[in-house]
């Protein structure tokens, strides 16, 4: 029975109300008390009469609350139920299969599919009706098995959205198996409400098997997947175009994001009723624009609401010098007009104002360009060339156009040295016919790019064949063999050289969209810099550096998966099912579940595979076969009120006894303060009942009364409590969400290998501030130093006093060996001279540290080991030096049970440690891969086992065995 949002699943057992009346009727009269006589003589009995006349019927208060009592009891035996999921009713008697669209699209609203999912199995489970559960993005093999309701919620715990498009057609196949020969079966299939080019085969084929009903959920109006595309347009801006398939308005935020999350920009976007699309653009200067790493769409968690940016969107400030003056009347014979036009959607172009060969490039360096283009420009001064020189070997990218100037003369900023004199038709080295462009190699800058037929060139600048040597770079050749592009790598910069001209006059290449594509390619080569040359002794700022197309493909054929999407729009390590993609094949590669969104490529240079281009559209489901009912997903949660009505209930009751008790105790006579006791019960009563049913869905418990001259607990009793009962690691909150989250992973991943490996079986880690909380309880503290790190207070840095020397163990980790920093330099010193971790002590009375040394317990205390590695490998591991002596203080350090109350380290221990709910490695550990993680693990289990069970292993009658395992 329904009554609006309220529904009860046992309606009949609301005929209890009818009883009321009887209950009033039956509880009305209250019978007279006993009365007792102190004096037993009956002769004074004679004639006593009662003055006193006890009330025959109950207070009307009283009577209220037994009553409301009575009615919260029978509401809630007939199972009331708010915002009851109404999509979920099913019929039929077969089985019940949910085939749940688990792609790009549904990471955003996936709590809401996760609910309907346990209402509908949960309905099955009453039905007694077994359950099938598909992923439709799930692999093709993986099989599709009718299962027991309990466990269908195991396999479906399991399903998580994927970042690539749902195999529809595959899950239908799948869903035809398991429901081979069966009838009667009902098919709710939780659609993402996009096409996908599959969706009316997917019907077809379900619609044709034998079954009692099909139900299609959709996402309701306005709550449709958004996509991301983004690009940078004329003139520098970023635009970004938010995709769906159609619905009401709709507007929200779209976020500029660096590489490490910080929020560059953002913009506004608005979806007008039934529109499918819309574009925003966002402007910033170059060298920040050029930082922006990813788009996102604010409160959307999908892989198809992030899209990734790679060096192909982020552009270059390129001069532009030519050797001779442009024709003004014939512009299209201009030595630089074809490159501009090239150019210009995807780099910043500088040209001098003089033309003045050496001012012209003065001015062109001071504007600190990543690119020079000199355009058929043969001998240069001296100065100039060195200018030139020094400026590349800082990093810039010099690219050079042959032309008559350049065919007699060439200098030291070539390549590769030149033959006097060109290769033209009709000469004594010409063709018999113009040579077309042979196919771009996997280690060219240009690998991958489609060279068009009708590309022709009639004339060359020739390298000579003797000095081309292993460190020049063919990056495209005739189909002769004959060099066409070459570069060499000259310090941090590089050299290249197109063998033609950079306008029509000797091939058509400049007249073709291969010509912007390649100058796109060479544009992307750099990095940034902190400093470049200008030529006369001074530095500038934020230019790019070179890199070789080599180092950006690996020298290999394949860009390998670095980080990846996945279902909920955030960058992790690839899976196990994800692979290389070709080079060759990278532009033409789409999203799949071996091919997840994300980087590829060296990690100093990847490219970004992204769900979304520019030419994508989505498009809503086609329409459905009248057999196919169609609902939407709720927003309201169904609520159980069974136990908030009997806790109401109970709790009317706990006070009609109280009343009672109040009434009894100021006799039959009911004086006023007595009935003003009762009242004020009942008030109380009444407000706490009311307090349970419109509370929290957490049931209140009485707290158990306190034995007389027990102190009661305390709010921080809890804590200590569970602190103690078992093995605790803490960690220190530092207050960046980031770092306390890979902390918390951390020692969670830490305590799953001790608790498969060792007897040591530790809860759940506890963060601590470690100002105001107690940290006695824990035996370890791992405390990740930040930057940011402030000086502690005298008052804190006595009470870490007190538990290093009570024997706590505190692991400081600066984290910091992996960030590119010089051996033994522990992170950058402030105007003090101080490292973080002196600036956050301060004047704690440390002793002397010293690197492990060899034969130390923490080599041995469970695992031998010879390294310490984390995250990072190579960084120094310190403890306490042996019986040294204190410098600051004179004394001797105290070290409990010969065990080190202090560890230093720089190797990140705690993401080597990290895992996620499914144990699997939340950040990569460099340079050794799964082995080194491994180790990393060992560390941690030494670590723990040192500081439970002291320098045990010292002990001499441990060698025997230890030389043994040494193989010794």
């Amino acid at each position: 029975m329904s009554l609006g949002a309220l529904t009860f699943l046992s309606p009949w057992l609301l005929t209890g109300l009818v009883a009321l009346p009887i209950i009033y009727w039956l509880l009305r009269t209250v019978p007279p008390r006993p009365r007792q006589i102190v004096f037993p003589p009956t002769r004074i009995l004679v004639g006593l009469e009662n003055r006193e006349k006890t009330p025959d019927k109950t207070p009307w208060w009283l009577m209220l609350i037994r009553l409301l009592a009575a009615a919260m009891i029978i509401f809630a035996l007939a199972d009331p139920i708010l915002n009851p999921n109404r999509s979920a009713a099913l019929s039929g008697g077969g089985p019940v299969a949910i085939v749940v669209d688990n792609g790009w699209a549904a990471g955003a609203h996936w709590p809401e599919r996760v609910r309907l999912i346990e209402q509908l199995i949960s309905q099955a489970e009453g039905a007694i009706r077994p359950v099938v559960v598909i992923g439709t993005a799930d692999p093709a093999n993986l099989p599709a098995r009718i299962e027991a309701p309990n466990d269908a919620r195991t396999r479906a715990a399991a399903l998580a959205p994927h970042p690539f498009p749902p195999m529809r057609e595959a899950a239908a196949g799948r869903l035809r198996t398991a429901l081979q020969g069966k009838s009667g079966a009902s098919v709710v299939w939780l659609t993402d409400d996009i096409d996908h080019g599959t969706a009316k085969t997917f019907v077809d084929r379900v619609a044709g098997l034998n079954l009692s009903e099909f139900i299609v959920v959709e996402p309701a109006n306005g709550t449709e997947p958004l996509g991301l595309y983004a690009g940078v347009e004329n003139g520098g801006k970023l635009k970004v175009d938010i995709l769906r398939t159609s619905g009401a308005p709709r507007e929200g935020t779209v976020f500029a994001l660096s590489a490490r999350g910080e929020r560059l920009s953002e913009a506004r976007y608005k979806l007008a009723n039934g529109t499918a699309k819309t574009s925003v653009a966002i402007e910033l200067p170059l060298e920040l624009r050029n930082q922006v790493s990813r788009m996102a769409i604010a409160g959307e968690s999908a892989a198809s609401a992030v899209y990734l940016l790679d060096a192909r969107s982020k552009w270059s400030r390129v001069g532009l010098i030519a050797g001779t003056e442009a024709d003004r009347d014939q512009p299209l014979l201009g030595p630089l007009y074809y490159v501009r036009r090239a150019l210009a959607p995807f780099a910043e172009l500088v040209e001098p104002a003089d033309p003045n060969l050496t001012t012209g490039l003065m001015e062109i360096l001071k504007r600190r360009p990543s690119m020079l283009i000199l355009a058929d420009v043969g001998t240069m001064p001296r100065d100039v060339r060195k200018q030139i020189a020094d400026w590349v070997a800082k990093g810039g990218v010099l690219v050079r156009f042959a032309g008559p100037r350049l065919e007699e003369a060439g200098d030291e900023l070539l390549p590769v040295p030149l033959r006097s004199g060109g290769r033209a038709l009709g000469g004594a080295l010409s063709w018999s016919t113009p040579q077309p462009l042979a196919p771009f190699t996997e280690t060219s800058a240009f690998a991958g790019l489609d060279v068009p037929k009708e590309v022709k060139v009639q004339r060359q600048v020739l390298a000579d064949p003797a000095r081309l040597d292993e460190t020049v770079d063919v990056w495209a050749r005739l189909q002769d063999g004959t060099p066409l592009v070459t570069s060499v790598t000259k310090g941090e910069g590089r050299l290249v050289l197109f063998h033609v001209t950079a306008n029509s006059t000797w091939s058509n290449l400049p007249l073709s969209g291969l010509f912007v594509e390649m100058l796109r390619r060479v544009s992307t080569l750099g990095t940034l810099v902190n400093s470049v040359g200008t030529g006369d002794g001074q530095t500038k700022a934020g230019t790019l550096r070179a890199e070789s197309p080599r180092a950006a493909s690996g020298d290999q054929a394949v860009l390998s998966p670095v980080q990846v999407l996945d279902g909920r729009g955030a960058l992790r390590p690839p899976p196990p099912t994800a692979s290389p993609i070709p080079l060759i094949a990278f532009p033409k590669t789409r999203p799949g579940i071996e091919h997840p969104p994300g980087y590829y490529g060296p990690a100093g240079r990847p490219r970004a595979l992204n769900l979304m281009t520019d030419k994508t559209m989505l498009k809503p489901l086609p329409a459905l076969p009248s057999s196919v009912s169609v609902r939407v997903y709720e927003d309201q949660t169904s609520t159980d009120l069974k136990p908030w009505l009997l806790a109401a209930g109970l709790a009317l009751l706990l006070v009609d006894v109280i009343a009672i008790l109040l009434l009894q105790a100021g006799g039959m006579r009911t004086s006023t303060a007595a009935r003003a006791a009762a009242q004020v019960a009942v008030v109380i009563g009444l407000t706490m009942s009311f307090a349970l049913v419109a509370g929290a869905p957490t049931a209140l418990a009485q707290a158990p009364p306190t034995a007389p001259g027990v102190e009661a607990a305390k709010p921080g009793d809890s804590a200590a409590i569970a602190a103690t009962s078992r093995v605790t690691l803490g960690y220190v909150l530092t207050g960046d969400a980031g770092t306390d989250g890979t902390s918390n992973a951390g020692l969670s991943g830490l305590g799953k290998v001790l608790t498969a490996r060792t007897a040591v079986e530790p809860g759940e880690p506890v963060g601590v501030n470690i100002e105001k909380d107690e940290i006695a309880y824990y035996p370890v503290l791992y405390w990740p130093v930040l930057e940011t790190a402030k000086r502690l207070d005298a008052r804190t840095l006595g009470k870490i006093d007190a538990y290093m020397k009570q024997g706590g163990m505190i692991i400081f980790d600066t984290r910091d060996y992996g960030q590119g920093l010089p051996i033994g330099l522990s992170r950058r010193r402030d105007a003090a001279g101080e490292t973080p971790l002196q600036r956050l002590l301060g004047n704690l009375d440390i002793p002397r540290l010293e690197p492990v040394p060899q034969g130390h317990v923490l080599t041995k205390s469970f695992y031998l080991l010879r390294a310490f590695p984390g995250r990072w490998e190579g960084g120094q591991l310190w403890v306490e030096a042996g019986g040294g002596a204190n410098l600051a203080s004179g004394r001797r350090a105290r070290r409990a049970d010969g065990v080190s109350s202090v560890l230093v380290t720089s190797n990140d221990f705690a993401s080597a440690w990290a895992l996620d709910e499914r144990n699997t490695p939340l950040f990569p550990v460099v340079p050794g891969g799964e082995r080194q993680r491994e180790m990393a693990f060992r560390v941690g289990v030494n670590i723990v086992m040192y500081a439970l069970t002291g320098n045990y292993k010292a002990d001499q009658v441990h060698v025997p065995a230890l030389l043994e395992r040494l193989g010794q």
